[in-house]
């Protein structure tokens, strides 16, 4: 198309699905360069941010379901490749968030990376390098767990995972700078049984503050600034281990974690207290934990349910239904990603050419040191000829 700009070819495509997208990249060496710049990559991202899919993890085994698609269509869990699938040690898939396509998971104990399901994409985390001092567990816990999460801080164009080990220490790997660090202590009264969930670049766990009689408060991590603040939860929960945290189409949730109440609490504004919603469960689902995954057709909630079940709630009048999915596992673990062509090793890449780069600029320097002598004796040589005439 020698008549279309750069630019409008540019806009086409970011319009299309990424499927054809990857197809079109065939085309030329153009656009196969246009469709891998960063700018096109999250203008694409942002287009499609809202047509979120389904990921299940299980027994030695992701699967992707699109909710959306047609029901003779691809309805079905389709099997994903990823990292150590095949590897003897591999049991069950674990995942600890996903964030603008990416996905962390950890296919074998301690073994993690972040990973893209559309294009298989994936890099390994390194070994945490333990610090020798370790925080000593309060009298009344007796055993803590170590949490993770996974997000971006957009104000600084990073990915980070988080490790809260042993309960306390809060150590961050950075996918920009490819480097552990440790962060202040985590400074509240928990149960970290599970990973904590991202939302506008910050972490969020339902905790207590230490103090004796310490109100619940949801911790909110900060990917960027690495500090905790405070969000305040609903005025009716008061007990931080019957709940935890999620997010539903841009917006925290609180889930009921270990008890069979049928609702959970969505904050519309956030960081607004008194923007927090209720909505109930009418049917008789016998479960201890919902959790919200997206909006469907944008009218109804589909649901995780105890790890077994998809559901569609109508948050009018809190009736449910059960989603239509053959081929589900027997059970399993569900999270949503969005396609996207992020490559989680795009820093990687980018730290390997500044690494190089002192060595490019020094070769250019001399390059032209060498280019302007040569032109100094150029210039000397004429000026002798013509004075010795």
């Amino acid at each position: 198309m020698p008549d279309l700009s750069q630019d409008i070819i540019a806009d086409i495509l970011s319009r299309l699905p990424l499927k054809s997208v990857c197809r079109f990249r065939c085309v030329s060496k153009s656009w196969f360069n246009l469709t891998t710049e960063p700018h096109f990559i999250n203008t694409h991202l942002n287009r499609h941010r809202k047509k979120q899919k389904i990921i299940l993890s299980s027994n030695n085994s992701l699967f992707s379901l699109d909710p959306e698609a047609p029901i003779d269509d691809d309805m079905l869990p389709l099997e994903i490749d990823f990292p150590l699938k095949n590897h003897p040690n591999t049991e069950w898939v674990h995942m600890f968030g996903s964030c603008n396509g990416l996905v962390c998971i950890m296919p074998q104990p301690e073994a993690f990376f972040i990973f893209n399901p559309t294009t298989r994409e994936s890099l390994r985390v390194p070994d945490c390098p333990m610090p020798s001092h370790i925080c000593p567990p309060e009298p009344q816990e007796v055993m803590f767990h170590h949490a993770y999460s996974f997000g971006y801080a957009s104000s600084i164009d990073d990915y980070k995972f988080v490790k809260v080990a042993y309960g306390c220490m809060v150590l961050i790997f950075s996918l920009k700078s490819s480097s552990w660090k440790r962060v202040q202590d985590f400074p509240y009264k928990h149960c970290l049984e599970k990973s904590g969930t991202t939302l506008n670049g910050a972490v969020h766990w339902l905790c207590r503050r230490l103090e004796v009689g310490g109100t619940c408060v949801i911790a909110a991590f900060d990917l960027a600034q690495e500090k905790f603040s405070d969000l305040p939860p609903p005025e009716s929960v008061t007990d931080y281990k019957r709940f935890t945290t999620g997010v539903l189409r841009g917006c925290l949730c609180l889930l009921h974690q270990h008890d069979r109440r049928h609702s959970f609490w969505i904050m519309n504004k956030y960081g607004v207290k008194e923007s927090w919603t209720m909505i109930m469960i009418t049917d008789s689902y016998s479960s201890i934990s919902l959790k919200p995954l997206c909006y469907w057709k944008d009218t109804k909630i589909l649901l995780a349910r105890s790890w077994k079940q998809l559901l569609l709630c109508n948050p009018n009048d809190g009736t449910c239904k059960n989603f239509l999915g053959n081929g589900l596992p027997d059970k399993f673990c569900a999270d949503v990603y969005v396609e996207c062509l992020i490559s989680p090793n795009l820093w990687f890449r980018r730290n390997s050419r500044l690494r190089s780069a002192p060595i490019t600029v020094l070769y250019t320097f001399l390059l032209l040191v060498h280019m302007n002598y040569l032109l100094l004796v150029t210039e000397l040589s004429k000026f002798l000829t013509k004075k010795s005439n």
